[in-house]
């Protein structure tokens, strides 16, 4: 699938069937997580891959942004220990950096024949317990994966109203 035509399909998916990710698919979504690029392209994003469907179920307990049932969750994390090496910046800069991790995620998703949904409303302290995050880790956002209950239209119409898109100046409108 092209680029565009990923763009063009992507969307929100909360309502998944109850088969399981592959490994090689899982193995593909992670590679595209890893491909985002973090600010100086320092290391301090990890990647938490959760597929156990028990595990599953007990993040969903903490994290009321995940109403479906997902067979897999990727995690952005920021190891902060490894962001302070950058000072201030790798702290600032790691929820724009993970956004782009999880952009690439929802991309490769859809490629791949799955449906997707982002999740920033949950516990940091209850997600931490669970899944044995330390203390120097953050969490950034959970990507929500698994094969889609229904099937999806082909493409969607962004709304025209969804971005203002200006030329030069602010509030100079550009048709793109």
């Amino acid at each position: 699938m092209e680029l565009f035509e990923s763009l063009q399909r992507r969307r929100a998916v909360r309502d998944f069937t109850t088969a399981p990710v592959p490994e090689d698919i899982l193995k593909k979504l992670v590679y595209a997580a890893r491909r985002a690029p973090t600010v100086g392209n320092a290391p301090y994003r990890r990647i938490l891959l959760v597929n156990n469907p028990a595990t599953i179920r007990l993040v969903k307990q903490v994290s009321p942004g995940i109403r479906g049932s997902p067979a897999a969750l990727i995690i952005m994390i920021t190891d902060l220990d490894a962001a302070k090496q950058l000072g201030r910046l790798g702290a600032i800069c790691s929820p724009m950096d993970a956004g782009a991790a999880a952009e690439n995620v929802l991309l490769a998703a859809v490629d791949l024949g799955l449906g997707a949904c982002l999740a920033k409303s949950y516990s940091e302290e209850g997600l931490k317990e669970i899944l044995d995050i330390p203390a120097n880790c953050r969490t950034e956002i959970i990507v929500q994966l698994g094969y889609p209950k229904k099937e999806l239209p082909p493409s969607v119409k962004p709304k025209a109203d969804a971005d203002a898109i200006y030329l030069d100046r602010y509030g100079r409108t550009w048709e793109a």
